[in-house]
């Protein structure tokens, strides 16, 4: 997409989808009961015993209505009366039976809704930050979100009409079997068409929302720029809105056109089925009825062919309903499962170290993804506990791709890190950052209480609240905090009802608090003063060795004059450490950081 903004993608362009063969259909099916029953087996099994009931049921009424019809013919109405009664009672249960089946139907598509979106979240909790800079990753995390909330209640539907189909087409079955057996092969010949149109509509539909992944994934985010609370003062400031609007319209329209163009497909394929099963179904009835008008069958017997012949066709054509449930539902299912599939057998990590007493870096490098050009490149450096060391840069230098790094959000693809001499990478990172506190400069804002924003820090200790006052004061927010109208317990953020929204400079305490709770022995500020005034920044640094006494601080920064009481400082530039030292032999050198310190200082120096 060009800055300009031009033509969307055709569907076309996008990534192709990958073919489901018939020979495999078996196995979706069968993945497809497993995820139902890993759900919820007792539901699943209780509707499937009730649509059995139902289903097998019918041969009953038939037989009882075949009885009936003949003692009805043959002018015995004292006889009749019961088989009536019998019948109409059959028929009673059998519809209680569907009914509990549907009412209990919902609920079981619940279940199965919430256990797959439960597993989806647990893959993309447990991924690597770097695999969410890929786009393939987005685009299967978001087809397997949208599976996870429609495909599921589909599978469901789907196996629940196929099963009652099937259990329905057996009892009538075996009724048809008792009056004319040849007409029970030659009815279910006529559903072949309609089970194979099924797995061809299916996989159009399955083609045509695979390819729109990438078009879909960017019309959900223009709609969340147009409808954001955060995006809403640019995109007026701007004017975007028309703009943006026009280019969800674009997307939009490209998702109606292939949606369309599917549909006309399917349409075809559903239609030229029925045409063949309705001709095949006419070539059964037909000679049912001659042989009953030229008398050489039973009138009997031929009410009761036909009838069975017809209501066999009918849970035929539900099957092939639930078949088409199932088909397609079944690929994206199937495609939500290679999501969902555990990576190959990996050591088992090693138990975390205690806290390091020196932290060394070797050669580590890093590029990332989406780029070509590395971010890190042979980067060595060293940290000693109790040291506040800095890493200063122009903007686009990778500090904060190594303070990534360093908090272990990111692995090295190249160097070691290493505590006390030991090399971390296969130690289990989130036993890492259990004794790392990390605040960067692109800080979430959660829409929950003053307290539970500060005491994200450290989730297990929230009902702890003279520490998360105790954090709040050490980053300068109980003040404001305490004068909220409910204190600690105030909603922040003014999307849900009674919250109350902060400035920038507070929000970005608050965050800072956040880190202090987390009580870690070594803390990484990315940019923590970005958004305080002259002052409060001024303030914060010159209490933070003792805010942070005895703790390791790696402290990021553009701005020079916030660094210069620390121990060590190392200057990035094009992702390498152009040189490092104290503040005091920096400026000796006269190199970069004595360039870029000069700079900044003359902004705030009389011109006269």
């Amino acid at each position: 997409m060009t800055a300009t903004g031009s033509a969307p993608l055709t569907a076309a362009e996008l990534t192709q989808p990958p073919k489901i063969e018939l020979r495999r259909l078996p196995a979706l099916v069968a993945a497809a009961v497993r995820l139902v029953l890993a759900a919820a087996p007792r539901e699943f099994l209780l509707v499937t015993a009730l649509q059995a009931v139902a289903g097998l049921g019918l041969v009953l009424p038939l037989v009882g209505g075949h009885e009936l019809l003949t003692r009805v013919l043959a002018g015995d109405a004292r006889g009749a009366l019961p088989q009536a009664v019998v019948v109409l009672g059959l028929l009673g249960a059998i519809g209680v039976a569907t009914a509990v089946a549907a009412s209990r139907d919902d609920v079981l598509s619940e279940l199965v809704n919430r256990h797959a979106m439960g597993r989806i979240l647990d893959v993309a909790c447990a991924a690597d930050l770097e695999q969410f800079e890929r786009p393939d990753f987005h685009n299967r995390l978001e087809r397997a979100s949208m599976s996870a909330r429609i495909r599921p209640h589909q599978l469901v539907q789907g196996l629940g009409a196929l099963g009652a189909a099937l259990m329905a087409t057996a009892g009538v079955a075996l009724a048809l079997a008792t009056i004319e057996p040849w007409l029970v092969p030659a009815t279910l010949l006529a559903g072949v068409p309609l089970w194979l149109a099924s797995l061809k509509s299916g996989q159009l539909l399955f083609d045509a929302l695979f390819r729109l992944t990438p078009a879909e994934r960017e019309r959900s985010y223009l709609l969340d720029v147009l409808t954001d609370r955060r995006s809403a003062v640019e995109v007026r400031a701007f004017g975007l809105a028309p703009y943006l609007r026009r280019r969800w319209d674009r997307r939009t329209d490209e998702r109606l056109t292939e949606i369309r163009r599917t549909a006309h497909r399917r349409l075809r394929v559903t239609l030229a089925a029925r045409f063949v099963s309705g001709l095949a179904l006419a070539a059964v009835v037909g000679p049912v009825v001659a042989l009953a008008a030229a008398g050489r069958m039973p009138v009997a017997d031929a009410g009761a062919a036909v009838t069975a012949v017809l209501l066999l066709a009918s849970r035929l054509r539900t099957g092939a309903a639930g078949t088409d449930q199932l088909f397609e539902a079944a690929p994206f299912i199937d495609d939500m499962g290679r999501f969902l599939e555990p990576p190959g057998a990996v050591a088992a990590p090693r138990p975390a170290p205690p806290p390091f007493r020196r932290l060394t870096v070797e050669n580590l490098s890093f590029t990332y993804p989406s780029s070509d050009r590395p971010a890190l490149c042979g980067i060595d450096l060293e940290i000693h506990a109790g040291q506040v060391v800095a890493l200063v840069g122009e903007n686009g230098s990778g500090k904060t791709t190594l303070a990534k790094l360093l908090s272990h959000l990111y692995r090295p693809q190249s160097g070691h890190i290493r505590y006390d001499g030991v090399d971390v990478a296969d130690v289990d990172p989130d036993a890492l950052r259990a004794s790392i506190a990390v605040l960067f400069q692109d800080y979430l804002r959660y829409l929950l209480s003053a307290a539970d924003n500060v005491a994200m820090g450290r989730w297990q200790h929230t009902a702890d609240d003279a520490a998360v006052e105790h954090a709040a004061a050490m980053a300068g927010a109980d003040p404001f905090l305490r004068a909220l109208p409910n204190g600690y317990a105030t909603l922040l953020g003014p999307q849900f009802a009674g919250g109350v929204d902060l400035s920038g400079g507070q929000w970005q305490r608050v965050a800072l608090a956040r880190a202090f709770f987390r009580d870690a022995p070594f803390v990484i500020l990315d940019e923590p003063t970005a958004t305080l005034d002259a002052r409060a920044e001024h303030d914060l640094f010159q209490r933070l060795r003792t805010l942070l006494a005895d703790r390791t601080v790696l402290l990021v920064s553009h701005r020079f004059n916030t660094v210069r009481e620390a121990d060590h400082i190392y200057v990035l530039a094009n992702g390498r450490i152009a040189e490092h030292g104290t503040h005091s032999t920096l400026l000796k050198a006269n190199g970069p950081y004595a360039d870029l310190y000069t700079l900044q200082a003359s902004t705030y120096q009389d011109p006269a």
